[in-house]
C-alpha cells in the first residue's frame, strides 16, 4: 500500500512540531481550501491556468499548501499557499503606470512555478526575476522558463531566485515589483523597506499589490503613494 503510506508520511510531516491549535487552524484551512476548489470560480480559474500551460507546455496551474513543502516552519507560518496569478493585473498596472518595461526590472515577490515572470518577460522588461523560497516549486519555475523561452515566449530570460523575498536585494535601477498576497505583513514589510531603501538612492520604483489583503503595510507609514486603486489590485509609488 504505498501510496496510503506516502499519504500517512506526509500526514506525519505536516503535523510535526505543531502545537494543538495550529493543528485545528491547519484542519480549518485544509478544510477551506477544499470547498474553495470545488466552487465554479475554482474551475474558471482551472481552465484558464490549463489554456496557458497548453500554448507553452509549462507547468504552472494549481494551488499548493506550504505545509507540503520544505520551507522553513517560522517563515511559512507569515506566508500563504501558492496559487498562480493570472497577469491580468500586471498588464492593467503597468498601463496604469505609464511606464516603459524595456527601463525596469520586474520582480515578481512569491513567484512561485514562475508564470507572472513569464508573462513579464514576454511584455518586454528589460529583467524578470522571480524569488521563491519553496525549493520545490523554484525548481518547477526552471523547467517552466526553458520550455517557456524553447518555445519562442519572449526574448528576455526568465531569472529565478531560490530565496526568502524579505532578504532579497533587489538590482539597481528602475523597479517593477509585483506581490500577489505572497505573505503577510511581516514579510511584506521587509520587501518593502528594501524598496524604500533603493528609492531614497534614486532608482524609481513602482509596485503592484495584487489580492491586496495588507494594505495597511504600504499605506500606515506615509511612504508609499496610491497610483491607481482597482479592489482586486493596487499601484503604489514611494513617496519623493
Amino acid at each position: 500500500m504505498p501510496n496510503i503510506s506516502s499519504f500517512v508520511d506526509g500526514v506525519k510531516r505536516r503535523l510535526q512540531g505543531r502545537t494543538p491549535a495550529e493543528v485545528i487552524a491547519l484542519s480549518f484551512k485544509t478544510v477551506r481550501h477544499a470547498g474553495r476548489r470545488l466552487s465554479p470560480g475554482a474551475a474558471r480559474a482551472r481552465n484558464a491556468d490549463q489554456a496557458f500551460d497548453r500554448r507553452w507546455g509549462t507547468d504552472t496551474g494549481g494551488t499548493v499548501n506550504l505545509s507540503a513543502l520544505s520551507v522553513s516552519r517560522d517563515r511559512a507560518l507569515l506566508g500563504c499557499g501558492y496559487q498562480a496569478s493570472n497577469g491580468v493585473a500586471l498588464e492593467e498596472a503597468l498601463a496604469a503606470a505609464g511606464v516603459n518595461p524595456a527601463d525596469y526590472s520586474f520582480i515578481d515577490y512569491g513567484s512561485g512555478k514562475g508564470r507572472v515572470v513569464m508573462i513579464a518577460a514576454a511584455l518586454g522588461f528589460r529583467r524578470a526575476i522571480g524569488v521563491e523560497f519553496a525549493p520545490e516549486l523554484h525548481d518547477v519555475a526552471l523547467q517552466n522558463g526553458d520550455r517557456f523561452a524553447a518555445a519562442g515566449g519572449a526574448s528576455t530570460r526568465c531569472e529565478f531566485v531560490l530565496g526568502d523575498a524579505g532578504s532579497y536585494d533587489p538590482p539597481a535601477g528602475p523597479i517593477f515589483a509585483y506581490i500577489y498576497n505572497s505573505f503577510g505583513t511581516v514579510i511584506l514589510r521587509e520587501v518593502l523597506n528594501r524598496l524604500e531603501e533603493r528609492a531614497a538612492q534614486g532608482d524609481p520604483v513602482v509596485a503592484v499589490y495584487v489580492n491586496p489583503r495588507n494594505r495597511d503595510a504600504y499605506e500606515q507609514n506615509g511612504r508609499w503613494d496610491i497610483v491607481a486603486d482597482r479592489n482586486d489590485w493596487v499601484l503604489y509609488n514611494p513617496v519623493r
